[in-house]
């Protein structure tokens, strides 16, 4: 039976009631935070910071409605300490997480176990996030990890899974069907590409056409191999849009803060594992709906300011001990005092013994300031 005048204006009363009621839900609710970790992804690798050689149109269009770092450097130029800082707010060395193979101390404190205390649900997917330590396939190793309890991050969150980067949409998905109603929400995702090795198959760049940096030589070699690492960039911007497209499914794209980041630089000369740009310089994108406005910035960013920013943005206080700065105030176009320096430094990379054998691109401490 058809609708009447009436019957028609009231379900579209009702319909605008409810909309004003979402929106004032989601001014009063802590926003949600979606965290999305390249590997080995340096700056200006991606379609939003120039590399017009290569596809990446979920990434570009994201850009396009957020705000592009511009000066965004890790803390470190490799996996461990640079993931240890951006999920501490605090220096790898500070918190002793120079090795590759440490599991995080369980006194310190991490960014979900803060935002836990502030009401939210808290996940973590991907390939493996770095920060539980490696154990070796031996006894004596799997006895201590048990019987020192070093493996803390099933306590620190409420949903862990470390599965390959082509099951994040379906993890990301479990995780929101596990939320309590109501309750904001913290994700990290974890992407394994852009990481060495690469896959030839990955995307569709022409070595040709590849943009050289000026510090790698004009080899056919240097192309192909350059080539490679962006068609993984290329492949990963459609798991990213997987991703984005799983939030909006289920309706929360309005509040929810999403942030892209590299975990630190490409694995090339002055890449990984030095303290030159391209192993510290990493691509960052922020989007907070109703708070961000479009645009890039000029200003220094440290991984260890993520935590601070996001427990903010929560509502909460970062504790004491994160050095990190929050750029909060940044992303709401608020009043905002820049840094005037980075700091970074380069640590042990290996899991082996060092002995006078070992070699220097596993055991060669360095630190650096960068203005």
């Amino acid at each position: 039976m058809p609708a009447t005048r009436r019957e028609l204006l009231l379900a579209m009363a009702a319909g605008a009631a409810a909309s004003k009621t979402v929106a004032a839900s989601n001014e009063t609710k802590p926003p949600n935070i979606l965290f999305i970790l390249s590997d080995d992804h340096s700056v200006p690798f991606l379609g939003p910071y120039g590399a017009k050689f290569m596809s990446t149109p979920n990434l570009d269009r994201f850009a396009s409605q957020s705000i592009r770092f511009d000066r965004a450097f890790t803390a470190a130029p490799q996996c461990v300490p640079s993931r240890a800082a951006l999920m501490t707010g605090r220096s790898p060395i500070s918190i002793q997480m120079g090795r590759f193979g440490l599991p995080l101390p369980a006194n310190v404190t991490t960014l979900p176990e803060e935002l836990g205390k502030l009401g939210y649900h808290t996940g973590v997917c991907g390939r493996y996030f770095h920060l539980d330590g490696v154990i070796a396939p031996n006894a004596v190793t799997k006895a201590v990890y048990d019987n020192h309890h070093l493996q803390t991050w099933a306590h620190r969150v409420n949903f862990k899974d470390v599965s390959p980067q082509t099951q994040t949409a379906d993890k990301f998905r479990d995780f929101l069907s596990q939320v309590p109603e109501g309750k904001p929400w913290f994700f990290w995702i974890n992407y394994s590409d852009p990481h060495h090795p690469w896959d030839k198959d990955a995307g569709h760049v022409d070595p040709a056409k590849v943009e050289l940096p000026p510090y790698l030589p004009d080899l056919p070699g240097v192309r192909e191999d350059l080539a490679n690492y962006c068609r993984e960039v290329e492949r990963l911007d459609g798991f990213f849009g997987a991703d984005l497209a799983v939030l909006e499914k289920a309706r929360e794209q309005d509040n929810t803060i999403v942030i892209f980041m590299g975990d630190n630089g490409l694995a090339f000369p002055h890449g990984k594992g030095g303290l030159y740009d391209p192993g510290l310089h990493v691509p960052l994108i922020v989007n907070w709906p109703g708070k961000t406005k479009p645009g890039a910035s000029d200003f220094l960013i440290s991984g260890e300011d993520l935590a601070p920013t996001l427990i903010e943005a929560a509502g909460g206080t970062p504790p004491a001990e994160m050095t990190g700065r929050s750029f909060r105030n940044l992303l709401g176009g608020q009043s905002y005092e820049p840094r005037k320096y980075i700091f970074a430094s380069r640590i042990h990379h290996g899991n082996g013994a060092f002995t006078r054998t070992t070699k220097a691109d596993e055991f060669d401490l360095s630190r650096c300031v960068r203005s």
